[in-house]
């Protein structure tokens, strides 16, 4: 069984200067970190399936092109 959390008196009232500290970030550069983050991933993504697809097609007609010979 887990005990219940102890609660010190008077701390379920903020202080008047208590502000919310703002969250640490574990990142170098803009675009490291977040929903900019996941953003600059998805292109990334889209753009590798983009260059596949280009590289297999040209693949594709290069050995189609070699392997039809002469008429």
């Amino acid at each position: 069984m887990v005990a219940p959390p102890i609660m010190a008196w008077g701390s379920s009232k903020k202080s008047p200067r208590h502000r919310p500290e703002e969250k640490q970030r574990y990142y170098l550069l803009p675009g490291q970190g977040g929903s900019s983050y996941r953003r600059k991933q998805r292109f990334i993504i889209k753009c590798a399936v983009a260059v596949g697809l280009a590289v297999s097609l040209l693949f594709a007609l290069a050995i189609y092109f070699t392997e039809r010979g002469p008429h």
